[in-house]
């Protein structure tokens, strides 16, 4: 079955809002047993809505869906998943089956209602506390997302939650820069996902793996997932598999993709007991320069961390990782951190060339083990362990100088780790402040 929205007679001009109505013709779908709606041509200021099983929604190029710029409006799209402060939803549906979004039209995610107008001094722009996510899916079981465009989100842009059967392909993400916590597409205790030729570009991870804390008949392990031929772009970490990480994370393979414009390539972060098993990244290229002080990282290429964020909770393990062909530039080092020893093992890099390039930034040359490093609040999340400023560095907590200056790659703690046909190409003569070894590995 084919609905057309028009048929429902909405106003389409973006300033009347045509939420009633598009709900209606979704609600009128499934009575029907499912099918398709059509969303055609024209501008539709919107606020929440539930989408129902063996639902296509597809949206006509030309048609823009608008997520209004007041919080009340998605009071009827409360979510059972907290990201921050946020429990409502755009779009949003929980314990449904077979689920489409697709189409060559966009959704515009009002982001500027939600955000101070300047950044601080530390590159920050203060968010509102309360913001929708834009796709929130909980639950739910055979979820194509398809060819559209989502622009502006004012938080997580896409957050599927316990996710089965999941196939993305085509999806552009365009978020603006200067805004945090607005990831492009997280995929959180999800299972059997293909991501397949998306542009996904945010100032938070532009792709991000994860386990947070939920109820647990939804505590998923994340497991068996192919990412290939997508292009990322991130102020934080272009591809990131953490932080929250409360159930394990298992048979990942990311290939044929390119990380551009980003602060921190790839980084594989473990803090809540989940471990991290049989991961592999091939035939990677990445461009890794230094964002704003506020922003996790310092131009990683790679970025391995397991350390303690709750005292009462051991972290999990990392081990049994490959990184295979990974190519390209950047103004940090590949950073190996494991806090306590030997809780990242058993890792692998074969064929990598790197090239290692001065910047601007006066935070080159140091390295961000953050979350957790507020010592005011060890088990915060987000703004807690942002960018607080320790009195004795001058830098946020976590920030830390390498010993001896930056090398090319430094590891700490780790067991197992193998270099094979690893070139790391440095500037000479090297800059002040470089470490003139370019591979350091401490014990802890």
């Amino acid at each position: 079955m084919t609905l057309s929205f028009r048929t429902y007679q909405p106003a389409a001009d973006g300033i009347t809002p045509d939420t009633a109505r598009l709900q209606q013709a979704l609600d009128d779908l499934d009575a029907q047993g499912g099918g398709t709606l059509v969303v055609e041509s024209g501008r539709y200021l919107l606020g929440g809505l539930r989408l129902p099983s063996n639902c296509c929604l597809q949206l006509d190029e030309g048609a823009e869906l608008i997520a209004s710029a007041c919080y009340d409006d998605f009071a009827h799209t409360t979510t059972l998943s907290v990201a921050e402060l946020s429990d409502r939803a755009f779009l949003y549906a929980r314990q449904q089956r077979n689920i489409t979004l697709c189409g060559k039209g966009k959704i515009t995610g009002s982001a500027d209602a939600y955000f101070s107008a300047q950044p601080d001094e530390q590159g920050y722009r203060l968010p509102a506390q309360h913001r929708p996510r834009i796709v929130v899916l909980e639950d739910c079981e055979q979820i194509t997302i398809q060819d559209i465009t989502i622009e502006h989100a004012p938080m997580w842009t896409v957050h599927l939650v316990s996710c089965r059967q999941v196939n993305v392909e085509r999806l552009t993400v365009d978020n603006d820069m200067t805004m945090a916590n607005t990831d492009a597409l997280n995929l959180d205790s999800c299972q059997d996902v293909i991501v397949h030729d998306c542009h996904l570009s945010a100032a938070d991870d532009a792709l991000c793996i994860k386990t947070t804390a939920k109820p647990p008949a939804m505590q998923y392990k994340a497991q068996r997932m192919s990412v290939s031929h997508c292009r990322l772009r991130s102020r934080s970490c272009a591809l990131k598999i953490g932080t929250e990480t409360f159930a394990d994370i298992e048979d990942l393979n990311v290939s044929h993709c390119t990380l551009y414009d980003s602060n921190r390539g790839i980084g594989l972060i473990s803090r809540d007991g989940g471990a991290f098993r049989r991961i592999c990244f091939s035939d990677i290229t990445v461009e890794c320069v230094t964002a704003p002080p506020c922003h996790w990282g310092k131009a990683d290429p790679i970025f391995i961390s397991v350390r303690y964020r709750d005292p009462t909770i051991e972290p999990g393990v990392i081990e049994q990782v490959r990184f295979v062909r990974i190519t390209g530039v950047s103004e940090g080092a590949i950073n190996l951190h494991s806090t306590p020893a030997g809780y990242v093992r058993d890792i692998h890099f074969e064929d990598i060339t790197l090239t290692q390039q001065p910047g601007d930034s006066t935070e080159q040359g140091l390295y961000d083990v953050r979350p957790p490093c507020n010592p005011a609040r060890p088990t915060g999340m987000g703004l807690d362990n942002a960018y607080l400023v320790n009195p004795d560095t001058g830098r946020a907590y976590g920030v830390e100088a390498y010993p001896g200056g930056m090398p090319a790659l430094f590891a700490r703690g780790i067991n197992g780790l193998t270099l094979h046909n690893m070139t790391l190409q440095r500037p000479s003569p090297l800059p002040v402040g470089w470490n003139h070894d370019a591979i350091i590995e401490l014990a802890e």
